[in-house]
Order: structure tokens, then C-alpha cells, then sequence
């Protein structure tokens, strides 16, 4: 997982001064060690569960499909494991919540089933705190209760309706969505968010962690305080309402494939370093002064709009890109 955020990290440790000049060498200079702190934080955050001894990490850096795929330790040892599984049916036009119990995390992915298929992988640190921690269903919103004052984990793996409508939460753990054309909602704090091949309408928003988004379509609105946001479009154009991202206090990066035709701006608010390398910026429309800095890209009307307030802008376009998530 920590591969990830080489996606933010990379260009900001190549960021340029000449464009703005030597006064600003300080502030640069203290805006590297900055992010470096919050990618140290957000890599933490990725690969730790944890308050005390809880270490939760995803074997290869991939989206987990099965328990087997997280492996989760307690004081530096292997954490009793069990499973539990539970079949939700989809209400149209009424969304799933679904609350994580602080250092675990929530991985949905769309699937073609009417229903959600719902797992719990549980973690404690013996078999009686073990057998405490299950399912809670209330109406339309789920949990996982477990017992109280232990270190204990209760990481959601989510196979929903690819038009479902969702709203998730996560504290300290991460969030992950692929494959959703529905309404999502996905709030964190203390993790991150990642978003993959996702075109549905989706508002994501992190508090002191990262959001990545990889795609080419869909209604999207991302914010992140104190933290990065990445994006890597694909495809030839975006299909869709747009996307909107905004981050404060942290780095923004956009990716873009070659020959990419839909419109992007891309703005800094602030005197943060702005780089923007490959074959769409020869051509990009600038309006550049210290303190706000846009960048017009592609045709038409603009539908894939970043900015960051007080937080580096990277741009890598053509066969310049690099850093992207797999």
C-alpha cells in the first residue's frame, strides 16, 4: 500500500523554483518537509489499523476480496481470526449506511447480485474478545459491535449492487470503492479513500488523509483537509457530469493520458510550488500570478476541475505520466 503514495510524493521532491524565483526557496523547501510528514502519516494510516499494537496490512498492496487477503497482528503477533457473513437486500432509493468501528476499514466493490453480500473479518486478541465482536443491523444502517476497551478489528469486505445507493464512514481505517455507478457517500478521518472505476455519483471527503481517484467518468466531488488528492484519469475523455476536487492544506496531482480531449483546470490558491510536465502543457492556457495560478487544459468546457489551497499542484501529462496506482 505504501506504493501509493509515491503518487503524491514523487513530484513534489522534483518541484522546480525557477518560475518562482529564489525568495521562495524557504517556503519550498518547508513545503517537501511538510508533505513528507503527511505522507509519513497517510502511510501509517494505510497500513496501520492501529491505536497501541493493531497492525492491519493488505497483502500485495491489492483491494481485498477475502479475509485471508488482510492480515491483521496485535502486540507484534498474530490476532485470533474469524469470519461472519450476512445478505442485505437492496431498497430502492433508500442507501446502506454503514459505520466502521474505529481502526478497521471498508472495501465495496460492485458486483451484478440484486443483494449486498456483507463479510466481517474479525481480529482480537483471544477467543473470548473474539466471540463479542459481531453484525449489528438497525433499519437501514450496519455496524460491527465487539467488545469494549479491547484492541480488536472488524474490517468490512462489501459486494454491493453496482447501482446501489451507499453511505460510509470509517474513523483511523481506510475506504475503498470499485466498480460503483450508484449514489456513494464516503466520509473519513484519519484514513484514506480510494476510488477506482467508479462512475457513479460520489462524494468522498477525508479529514487529515488521502483521496485517490482513478478513472474516466461519473459525477464526482472530492475534498480532502490536510491531506493530498491524486487523480488519475484514463481513457480519451471523461463520460459524465465532471469531476471536482479540492484539497486544503495538501497536494494536489493530476495524471493524464496521451491525446486526453476533455476540458480540465486546474488552479493553486496560495504560493505553493505549480509543475505541470508533458505533452498537454505546451499548449495549456495560463493565468499565473504569486498568489492564484490557473491551467487550462484540453477542448471544450472544463468537467474535471482541481485545486488546492495552500498545497503543491503537480501535472503529468503523454507518456511524461508516472506514479499511477494500479
Amino acid at each position: 500500500m505504501i506504493r501509493r503514495l509515491t503518487f503524491f510524493d514523487e513530484p513534489l521532491r522534483r518541484s522546480g523554483v525557477s518560475r518562482m524565483g529564489g525568495g521562495h526557496m524557504v517556503t519550498i523547501f518547508a513545503l517537501r518537509k511538510a508533505c513528507l510528514a503527511l505522507v509519513l502519516l497517510f502511510g501509517a494510516s494505510i497500513l496501520r489499523a492501529g491505536h497501541r499494537g493493531v497492525n492491519v496490512s493488505i497483502d500485495d498492496g491489492r483491494e481485498p476480496e477475502r479475509c485471508d487477503q488482510i492480515s491483521i497482528e496485535i502486540d507484534g503477533r498474530p490476532a485470533e481470526r474469524a469470519e461472519e457473513r450476512i445478505t442485505i437486500p437492496d431498497e430502492a432509493g433508500k442507501p446502506l449506511r454503514v459505520r466502521a468501528p474505529e481502526h478497521s476499514g471498508i472495501r465495496v466493490r460492485g458486483a451484478s447480485g440484486p443483494d449486498f453480500g456483507v463479510v466481517v473479518c474479525k481480529a482480537a486478541t483471544s477467543k473470548a474478545d473474539l466471540s463479542r465482536i459481531s453484525l449489528s443491523r438497525a433499519g437501514a444502517t450496519l455496524t460491527v459491535e465487539g467488545p469494549s476497551g479491547g484492541d480488536w478489528v472488524g474490517y468490512l469486505l462489501i459486494e454491493a449492487p453496482r447501482d446501489a445507493a451507499i453511505d460510509l464512514t470509517a474513523i483511523n481505517g481506510p475506504i475503498g470503492l470499485f466498480g460503483l455507478s450508484g449514489h456513494v457517500t464516503a466520509r473519513s478521518e484519519n484514513g484514506p479513500i480510494s476510488v477506482r472505476d467508479s462512475p457513479g455519483d460520489i462524494d468522498a471527503e477525508a479529514q487529515n488523509g488521502p483521496i485517490h481517484f482513478r478513472g474516466n467518468g461519473g459525477r464526482l466531488r472530492l475534498h480532502t483537509e490536510n491531506g493530498p488528492i491524486g487523480v488519475a484519469l484514463s481513457g480519451a475523455s471523461w463520460s459524465g457530469s465532471g469531476l471536482e476536487a479540492k484539497a486544503i492544506n495538501g497536494p494536489v496531482r493530476l495524471a493524464i493520458p496521451p491525446g486526453y480531449r476533455s476540458g480540465a483546470v486546474v488552479e493553486s490558491l496560495g504560493r505553493s510550488p505549480f509543475r505541470c510536465r508533458g505533452e498537454a502543457c505546451g499548449s495549456a492556457r495560463r493565468t499565473w500570478d504569486d498568489d492564484h495560478k490557473r491551467l487550462e487544459l484540453g477542448e471544450g468546457p472544463a468537467i474535471v476541475r482541481l485545486s488546492a489551497e495552500n498545497g503543491p499542484v503537480s501535472i503529468e501529462s503523454g507518456e511524461d505520466r508516472e506514479g499511477e496506482d494500479d
